[in-house]
């Protein structure tokens, strides 16, 4: 899920998401929800925490992943 989704499914404003995740400006925030950047290791592994794994690395490089069994055939 991307983190823009899930901000909104949560109805958090920009400032409140950027004061969950931490060490994270709004600025900065408002430019991962436009995907203009990437978060930093560090801050993707708080959002992944913070959103109880709704949102994780894949989301923001838009990876689909497959399993074992998809890569096989």
């Amino acid at each position: 899920m991307k983190l823009s989704a899930w901000k909104l499914k949560n109805g958090l404003s920009d400032e409140q998401l950027a004061e969950m995740i931490g060490d994270c400006s709004v600025s900065g925030l408002r430019k991962w929800l436009a995907e203009e950047r990437l978060p930093r290791k560090d801050q993707i592994e708080r959002i992944h925490k913070v959103t109880r794994g709704e949102v994780s690395a894949p989301d923001f490089y838009n990876l689909e992943l497959t399993t074992e069994t998809e890569v096989s055939k």
